[in-house]
This record gives structure tokens, C-alpha cells and sequence, in this order.
């Protein structure tokens, strides 16, 4: 960011000539100058003078914006900058869900971490569409999650199978449905609590039917309640009539919270594994692999 333009950002953010002044280390009537001379070159007034401070003008507004952008633009530059420079001497980028990270990634996690004591290490948690945006934008080097069925072949990334799982109902303890031998067809009756669903702004990456499909679940008139944390979809599960599809790894985890399964849902059975961007990999990025793998098998 140039200087006037620095100049005029931190007086619009602070309101104040005088404060403005002191954080950047100039006198007032050096920075009055220098905005008069932005004005000036604008053709237009940026700022009304009040007689405690300054507010932007309708024109002031638009050209903040501007030079708002530039700033983030430049911090994000200055963050891409360093993230290659931390990745150039071994840091690694993992993405993770977070059944999987209490299962069994936060066990190979430790090993990693004590195997490359001195290596930088970065953990993303989401579900798995916001994860390969994150793999293809490369902010991950990999990610642990379900299988996306249905993604644009366009996009050149691996898949590592690790196991099968089955999605389970889970239920409070006490929930009405409990013990019903009609447990299956009355569930649609309940408010149904997705956990860390994902979201159709990542759709992009999907192909035409599955765009559908997932419209037409946004679309359902059965209540949804749509919770982006694990912990908090619990809570909610646990004060409510609430039904919630999870992965069935994660029933003995869940019984001491006061969380019961309804039934298994056999349709819903789903492959988890490891993905990548498809190319070679660091040493690093591959040894975390065979760890996950190692313990993902003992889960």
C-alpha cells in the first residue's frame, strides 16, 4: 500500500487526524496535508470535518473499500509468502474431520510430531467439500475424510482408502424412539441435526447429480438443524428429540455423553480415506500418511 493510501486508512479506521498522526509517527498538519493532497488528486472530498474528529463522506466510503482491499490483499500475499517459505524447509498442512482426529489421526498426529520434533505443523478441521477446497487452493497438503462421490473429474487429486464405515442414528438417552420397532420410519418425524454439513458454496466442485442431490436435502420440510462443532452438535443432540447421522466409529465415544444409538442406517455406507493432490509427495507428507494409516487400523 502506498504512502497516502496508508495515510488515509488509518485516519478513516481511527476518525481522528490526532490519532491517526501518532501511530504513524507524523504531525498533524503533515498528515492534514497529505489527505488534502489525496483529495486533491481524487477530485472529490473523502473526509466531513467535525469539530471532534473526522467521518468519511459518501465518496470517503467507496475509496475505503478500495484501499481495504488492497491492504487484505497484501496481507494475504504476505501470508501465501510465508506459509511457501515455512513448507520449503518441511511444515505440513493437515486437514482433518473431527470424528477422525478423536479416533485415530491425533494419535498419529503425536507420533509425527515427535518423529519431526523440529517441523512446523498445521491443522484444519472441516467437512469434506470445504476440505478440498482447501486441498485444491493448496492450504492442506492432505486431508482425512469420506469419499466425495460425485466430484468434477476436471480435478486432479488422489484418494487413499482407508476403511468402511456405517452412518448410526444417535439419539438422547431417553429419546421417544428408543426401543420402537418403528424407530427407522418414525425418524423423518424429528428435527434431524446435521453435523458440519456441507455447504453448497463448495458445490462447484461437484458434478450435475450431485448438485441435485444436495438440493434437494437443503430443500427437505423436515426440520434441520445444521451445527458446525462436534461438541455443540452433542449438546443440542442431548437437550432435544433431535436425530443425528453420524459415523457408527464413534458409538463407545458417545455413550458417555449421554448419547444412545437408534439404529444403523445400512444404505449409508461410506469409504474414508486420505486425500491428496495428485503429483509427488514430500517425505514429511508421506511418513504422516503411514501414520494415519498404521492408526486408522487400530481404531
Amino acid at each position: 500500500m502506498d504512502k497516502l493510501n496508508r495515510q488515509f486508512y488509518e485516519v478513516a479506521r481511527s476518525g481522528s487526524i490526532k490519532a491517526a498522526a501518532e501511530k504513524l509517527h507524523i504531525s498533524q498538519p503533515a498528515l492534514t496535508t497529505a489527505i488534502k493532497k489525496l483529495e486533491g488528486n481524487l477530485g472529490m472530498p473523502l473526509f466531513h470535518r467535525r469539530s471532534k474528529g473526522v467521518e468519511l463522506t459518501e465518496y470517503g466510503h467507496v475509496y475505503f473499500q478500495y484501499v481495504q482491499d488492497i491492504q487484505e490483499k497484501h496481507s494475504l500475499m504476505l501470508h501465501q509468502l510465508s506459509d511457501m517459505q515455512e513448507r520449503s524447509s518441511g511444515k505440513v498442512k493437515l486437514g482433518v474431520g473431527e470424528a477422525w482426529w478423536e479416533c485415530f489421526v491425533s494419535d498419529a498426529v503425536t507420533d509425527f510430531s515427535q518423529k519431526y520434533s523440529n517441523s512446523s505443523l498445521h491443522l484444519e478441521f472441516g467437512n469434506g467439500l470445504s476440505l478440498i477446497h482447501h486441498l485444491l487452493a493448496d492450504d492442506i497438503d492432505l486431508f482425512v475424510g469420506h469419499e466425495i462421490l460425485g466430484l468434477d473429474t476436471r480435478h486432479k487429486i488422489r484418494f487413499i482408502p482407508l476403511f468402511q464405515d456405517t452412518e448410526a442414528w444417535y439419539v438422547r438417552d431417553g429419546h421417544p424412539l428408543l426401543g420402537s420397532y418403528e424407530a427407522f420410519a418414525k425418524a423423518s418425524e424429528f428435527p434431524l441435526l446435521r453435523v458440519t454439513p456441507d455447504h453448497s458454496r463448495h458445490g462447484d466442485i461437484l458434478n450435475q447429480q450431485s448438485l441435485e442431490k444436495m438440493s434437494l436435502i437443503e430443500r427437505s420440510k423436515q426440520v434441520i438443524y445444521s451445527v458446525y462443532s462436534l461438541s455443540a452438535s452433542i449438546d443440542m443432540l442431548t437437550r432435544s428429540d433431535a436425530v443425528m447421522p453420524y459415523t457408527n466409529r464413534m458409538i463407545s465415544r458417545f455413550e458417555d455423553k449421554g448419547v444412545r444409538v437408534l439404529c444403523l442406517n445400512e444404505a449409508q455406507m461410506g469409504q474414508v480415506g486420505i486425500y491428496t493432490k495428485a503429483g509427488e509427495l514430500s517425505d514429511k507428507t508421506r511418513s504422516l500418511i503411514d501414520l494415519i494409516t498404521t492408526y486408522s487400523n487400530k481404531g
